[in-house]
């Protein structure tokens, strides 16, 4: 596929396109003081290719007087892991700090067993929603005291995204959520309802050929479009209530069963249906922007789209912040801990490594650089364009740690639901059960 650039940045100019929320697009006030725009070589900034050029309004910030190491976790993905990397060696080759990145499976497995020992990182990244829990565990430490720059200047209220009870816990990269993914070669341009994507759905299952018309991981996070867009909720961050059993939640969920279930692979793990998709065949798959490279490694024709709207409604899906979380070992050794925060404000603030990641792997930005302020300067690609839309539909995953005992007994209630062995309340009540008993 023929992608456009995300954006080549000119003197003095922002993307256009309103991305993670209402990003400001307040000008820096002197917090950030790289010192120019380099070509990579430790005098400035950028990742000295030259396809991808800083915003020179918006300096990287430079770690000064910081020498040490840090270590880094991470659970990206093949090509996501290829380019991270590369930054890393770019940043380890201008400064006088080295970053050690590790990547590893069953990351919360990991960053709970050996945080506690003493055996953790510096840094791991990870999206916003285990701020809450990883705090109040001990996990994570706050370095509101020791930042080089006001988070919020540079990303805004997504800056949010990495506090907890007045804490700093991290700084944010890029926004994601899931949205409408569709084969060109079964419908041109996305259908603006759903009952469009039905009816095309109709039109091409046919299982016994292994067609499939549609395609969607029913898990609890991909699915969180439909209970919220019929106004429903998991869990309300403010009052600490549940929201499994409104009407309105299972509403949502009713209209999965009844009108988009009987169109799937039976198989609702994610890999199962993102296969079907993979190997074109279904005209639709929901899913997020970690998928890029695989429907461009298939040479899949593709497009990607908002929620469409469903009998009136406006599906919502959970929304993450990626983030570089400060790991509790920042506590331990301030020289580490510098070099940490060398690292994650240079990465956080260098606009033309963000363009470059939003081009090649669909995160979207969260910098105010890349904020709409009426200047026409640059593009989003048609595919950061509806994850960006998708984004702007949906609802951030709560913080607080109790929600993290809302996943799993809801997602084991909900499948009970779809294959047919309880009614959707049934369901729901035994899952707001469950989490009661969790919480007590």
């Amino acid at each position: 596929m023929d992608r456009r650039t995300l954006v080549k940045y000119l003197a003095g100019a922002s993307a256009a396109g309103a991305l993670a929320g209402c990003i400001s697009t307040e000008d820096p006030s002197g917090n950030g003081d790289g010192n120019g725009n380099g070509d990579g070589d430790g005098n400035g900034n950028g990742n000295g290719n030259g396809e991808y050029e800083d915003d020179e309004d918006w300096p990287t910030v430079e770690p000064e007087g910081v020498s040490g190491e840090a270590e880094l976790w991470h659970d990206l993905s093949e090509g996501e892991q290829d380019s991270f990397d590369s930054y890393i060696e770019e940043f380890n080759d201008s400064y006088d700090i080295t970053i050690s990145p590790e990547a590893v499976s069953e990351l919360e497995d990991q960053t709970t067993a050996s945080i506690p020992a003493g055996d953790g990182p510096e840094l791991f990244v990870w999206a916003h929603d285990w701020v809450g829990k990883y705090y109040e565990n001990g996990f994570l430490s706050d370095q509101s005291d020791n930042l080089n720059i006001d988070p919020e200047e540079y990303f805004g209220e997504n800056a949010n995204s990495a506090r907890y009870d007045g804490a700093t816990l991290g700084l944010p990269f890029a926004a994601e959520t899931v949205a409408l993914v569709y084969n060109k070669e079964y419908v041109d341009e996305a259908p603006e309802t759903f009952e469009e994507v039905l009816e095309v759905a109709e039109e091409y299952h046919a299982p016994e050929d292994n067609t499939y018309g549609f395609t969607w991981p029913m898990d609890a996070y991909h699915v969180s479009a439909f209970p919220h867009g019929f106004g429903g909720y998991y869990y309300d961050e403010e009052s600490g209530e549940l929201g499994l059993t409104n009407d309105e939640t299972i509403a949502g969920f009713q209209y999965v069963i009844d009108n988009v279930w009987d169109y799937m692979p039976a198989d609702p793990g994610g890999e199962a249906q993102q296969s079907v998709f993979i190997e074109g065949n279904s005209p639709f798959l929901i899913t997020g922007p970690w998928n890029l490279g695989n429907f461009e490694d298939n040479d899949l024709d593709y497009g990607i789209a908002p929620w469409p709207e469903v009998e009136g409604n406006e599906p919502s899906p959970f929304t993450g912040v990626q983030l570089f979380y400060f790991a509790a070992a920042m506590d331990e050794d301030q020289e580490r801990a510098d070099s940490a925060i060398g690292f994650a404000e240079w990465y956080t603030t260098n606009t033309s490594l963000i363009a470059e990641q939003a081009d090649k792997h669909g995160f979207i930005p969260v910098h105010n650089a890349f904020a709409d302020d009426g200047e026409e300067s640059g593009e989003l690609s048609e595919n950061l364009q509806g994850f960006s839309a998708a984004v702007n539909q949906g609802n951030p995953m709560p913080t607080a740690a109790d929600f993290q005992a809302v996943w799993e007994p809801l997602e084991t209630e909900w499948f009970e639901a779809l294959n047919g062995n309880k009614s959707v309340e049934d369901a729901m009540a035994d899952a707001e059960s469950q989490i009661q008993d969790a919480w007590n």
